[in-house]
């Protein structure tokens, strides 16, 4: 049942019916949601695709019980619904007809409202945990205003593309490179999912930028390859110097997804001795990979987190705030303008834009290994960091908490 301030309200009447849809979508009918939804929305979504979405969120979400309902100026709510442990929250708001302009179901994520509560979670989230939230000046150095084991190097997954990133665009400034240059798909640089270029066929036709907003929007693994070897990985690993990562040994020879991917899940006899060589005995090999692709039924089963701490890419909430503020930098030179709109594509967590009008986001995981990383304006053009990073030898990372940790860290670093 609705509380009290909401019951009698348009916006609380509405939810009611929304709660009805997700409880039996088979029985919305078309004329009905064209009466209840505005024009706007309905472009956008039209009645078929929102019955689409009801019976797919009604199959994910059985039997949701109502919790807490907040208004807010009569026309907009925050309703928080529960499916068992998991736990959403229903974003709604009405136009001036009373008709609904926005609808949104999303994770409720359970956020610190204090740096010492944002410590606490951390602490729980793995055995190891690096944590920074930093402001980023116009040179791009990092002066940390809240910290946790920030200088600890841990694993830290597709982060690692924030390196070949900027490796790209130092080539770019240099002349060496450009955006819109034609980046061919190629068979031999396939890797595995996430992505989708590795769908694509060899031949398809794509520029440089386009692989380099998949690697970052979508952590397109065959994209960032592709980015990889175009750029060279002796000049990647350049960026790790360039961008201050403070023990860059670590990352040499820099892998490629595709490397990572053929080691990590191949026979634990080749693991194990491409881990006894020498950096350039190890380069060597992986020069010798080439041509090989791993294969997508390699994967199944992989839920144990697998050498984390002897193969992966590596850095700290430190490093990573280093080479945020290094591509703050970059972006502002006129060649590099695409920077931003790459970094800014997915914001990954939900994120209020009006706090925060740009939101540069790139995040990275395999079992044990978790990474969110942001580059963040707010309002007021002051510029911060926010980061954690969560290891575990034994165990999956809790993804929820995490991003519940961050997004609170978001939260607080707007009223510092």
């Amino acid at each position: 049942m609705l509380p009290a301030e909401a019951r009698d309200t348009q916006v609380g009447k509405q939810l009611v019916w929304v709660l009805e849809s997700l409880a039996h979508p088979d029985k919305i009918a078309d004329a009905e949601i064209e009466k209840r939804f505005a024009p706007e929305f309905l472009a956008h979504v039209p009645a078929a695709k929102f019955r689409e979405i009801s019976a797919q969120l009604s199959a994910a979400l059985p039997k949701l019980t109502l919790g807490t309902v907040t208004v807010e100026e009569g026309s907009k709510l925050v309703a928080r619904v529960a499916s068992g442990a998991t736990k959403m929250r229903i974003l709604l708001g009405l136009d001036k007809a009373g008709k609904i302009a926005g609808l949104l179901v999303q994770a409720d994520l359970d956020k610190p409202a204090t740096f010492e509560a944002a410590d606490a979670m951390a602490k729980k989230l793995a055995p190891k945990v690096s944590m920074l939230v930093a402001s980023v000046d116009d040179k791009g150095a990092c002066t940390p205003r809240h910290a946790l084991a920030e200088k600890e190097q841990l694993a830290i997954g597709s982060a690692f593309k924030l390196y070949v990133l900027l490796g790209l665009v130092d080539k770019v400034l240099a002349g060496k490179l450009a955006w819109d240059a034609p980046l061919p798909v190629r068979d031999d640089w396939k890797s595995l999912p996430s992505g989708m270029t590795q769908n694509e066929d060899a031949g398809t036709k794509l520029s440089v930028k386009e692989h380099a907003t998949r690697m970052i929007s979508i952590s397109d693994n065959t994209a960032t390859d592709h980015v990889l070897y175009t750029v060279g990985r002796k000049d990647v690993e350049a960026a790790l110097r360039t961008g201050g990562h403070a023990t860059p040994a670590l990352d040499v020879p820099f892998l490629a997804t595709r490397e990572m991917f053929l080691l990590k899940l191949g026979e634990p006899a080749e693991l194990a001795a491409y881990l006894k060589l020498p950096p350039e005995k190890r380069r060597a090999h992986l020069d010798g990979l080439a041509g090989k692709t791993p294969h997508i039924m390699q994967a199944i089963g992989w839920t144990k987190p697998r050498a984390i701490e002897e193969l992966e890419w590596f850095a700290s909430t430190a490093d990573l705030c280093r080479v945020m503020g290094t591509l703050r930098v970059r972006s502002q030179k006129p060649a590099a303008a695409p920077l931003l709109e790459v970094l800014s594509k997915n914001p990954g967590l939900p994120i209020d834009p009006a706090a925060w009008p740009f939101i540069g986001f790139k995040g990275g995981s395999e079992p044990g290994v978790l990474n969110l990383t942001y580059l963040l304006r707010r309002a007021d053009d002051k510029w911060f960091f926010v980061a954690v990073t969560a290891n575990s030898t034994t165990d999956m990372v809790d993804d929820n908490a995490t991003s519940g940790l961050v997004g609170g860290l978001v939260d607080l670093a707007a009223k510092l």
